[in-house]
């Protein structure tokens, strides 16, 4: 897929519209090279609309499928031969920007700092407040339960957790 570049955003474009009528929405769309098959994979990960952390039924992911399969058979711009894959962007997905963040609100995540806070390199806990450019994280250590107000430039790696 030489043009993947140029025409991603158009995919993606084009996939919300379907998918939007399903309640899901567009994570991302990539491309990966495969030396096993004659084409490569263009896989378009998916998520809830409202609650981007909400496990996917299989039976949406199978109906959305069908239809985001005719819309890319329609997708002139793709000349090259790949295979199409619609798949959950998974339970533990990377937040990637603070719009993402503002989303994962009283859910429970996983923060990988900068530098230590409160002497923590990382921390799994739940997102319990937003405030502007600041938000606060409650998690507990040896039985105690703690907060941290942090901000986006603190955080090296950020990503929902399954608590167990």
């Amino acid at each position: 897929m030489s043009k993947f570049i140029s025409i991603k955003t158009k995919i993606i474009e084009m996939a919300n519209e379907i998918l939007q009528k399903n309640n899901l929405c567009v994570y991302d769309v990539l491309e990966i090279k495969n030396s096993e098959f004659e084409s490569d994979v263009l896989q378009i990960l998916v998520e809830d609309l409202n609650q981007p952390n909400k496990p996917l039924d299989f039976d949406i992911l199978s109906t959305v499928t069908d239809h985001l399969s005719e819309m890319m058979d329609s997708f002139n711009e793709l000349s090259d031969p790949y295979m199409l894959e619609i798949a959950s962007a998974g339970i533990e997905k990377n937040i990637r920007n603070f719009e993402e963040l503002k989303k994962a609100l009283n859910q429970y995540i996983n923060v990988v700092f900068k530098k230590p806070i409160n002497g923590l390199q990382e921390t799994n806990g739940t997102l319990v407040s937003i405030d502007g450019e600041e938000f606060t994280i409650e998690y507990f250590i040896k039985g105690q339960k703690k907060k941290s107000k942090i901000t986006w430039k603190d955080i090296s790696k950020i990503r929902y957790a399954v608590k167990f």
